[in-house]
């Protein structure tokens, strides 16, 4: 597979999930970024910016760090795209190389909304590009970004962080700083790639180990007071590992954010059918909010645990 010289800190070391008979999911790993290689992918890729309310947020140019990613060297989990022309393969590429319509609608509602980020611990699931947990992050979270591709998260996630919480050289001038500026990175975001139902698995070995080492009771510290995720629901069959992820990392009193499109034409799913889908498991109650009513509608589901109905802890 395509190595960046990205340390996968931890990984969940099992055997893939067969997709059909020609693919497998992609097992979860952590990953610890370096800060060198964050400011080589920073010094050749253009920077963007964008403004959403009252804050600044920049990422680096897609477009170039798709080209950087197929300069480099890819995988085969990647290299369909390239080859392909496609902005999707399933269970193969999820997407990450791109910044979907969705994630723009969740970025203005966060905005618009009068909840409270700070000190909160924040997961985007298939973050891509990351904006949405970086808003989050810019009003004081502690953000954990995953993403299906490694490629996506070494390349694009990890950069953009670095550009908006570390002070130089990740976003100035360089500077002998590099030390403080990666540990400032490493206590404020972590990263993971790989397939969803190993990324729960992943983040519960590790909340067993954190209890055993400090003796107490059930860790808190892999779950999170706010989920968030756009353009994710589009493949019916994996309906049920995500609302396992949500279900599973999500607070007792936690939030849920999805934005997506009502209908996913060619492949099946939306926001109609998730809906439908999170109501006959009754684990979770679900709120739908309209952001865009012009061609395909687009939504906002808003989720949070029913009361009493929150089995599913580590």
């Amino acid at each position: 597979m395509f190595q960046f010289n990205f340390s996968p800190a931890d990984s969940y070391e099992e055997t893939p999930e067969a997709v059909g008979s020609s693919h497998q999911w992609l097992p979860a790993q952590k990953h610890e970024p370096s800060a060198a290689q964050i400011q080589a992918i920073l010094d050749e890729c253009g920077i963007e910016e964008t403004t959403v309310g009252q804050t600044k947020i920049r990422y680096v140019n897609m477009e170039s760090a798709a080209k950087r990613v197929q300069r480099e060297g890819t995988s085969q989990f990647i290299s369909h795209i390239f080859r392909d022309h496609t902005d999707l393969v399933p269970a193969v590429y999820e997407g990450g190389l791109k910044i979907w319509e969705c994630t723009w609608d969740l970025l203005r509602y966060l905005a618009a909304s009068d909840l409270q980020f700070n000190g909160k611990r924040v997961l985007e699931v298939g973050c891509g590009a990351g904006l949405p947990a970086l808003f989050c992050a810019l009003q004081g979270s502690h953000i954990t970004l995953q993403d299906y591709n490694q490629e996506v998260i070494e390349q694009v996630t990890v950069p953009n962080v670095a550009l908006n919480l570390c002070a130089a050289p990740f976003n100035g001038p360089p500077s002998p700083s590099t030390p403080t500026d990666l540990a400032t990175l490493s206590s404020t975001a972590t990263f993971y790639s790989g397939d969803w139902g190993g990324f729960v698995r992943l983040l519960s070995s590790q909340a067993e180990i954190t209890v055993h080492e400090e003796k107490r009771g059930k860790c808190q510290e892999q779950k999170f007071d706010f989920i968030l995720t756009s353009e994710t629901i589009y493949n019916p069959e994996c309906h049920q590992k995500l609302l396992d992820l949500l279900t599973s990392c999500l607070q007792e009193d936690g939030l849920i954010l999805l934005a997506a499109k009502s209908h996913y034409f060619g492949v099946g799913g939306g926001t109609l059918q998730f809906t439908n889908f999170i109501r006959q498991k009754g684990q979770l109650d679900v709120k739908t909010h309209t952001t865009n009513t012009e061609g395909v509608k687009r939504e906002i589901l808003e989720m949070k645990f029913k009361a009493g109905k929150n089995e599913n802890v580590y």
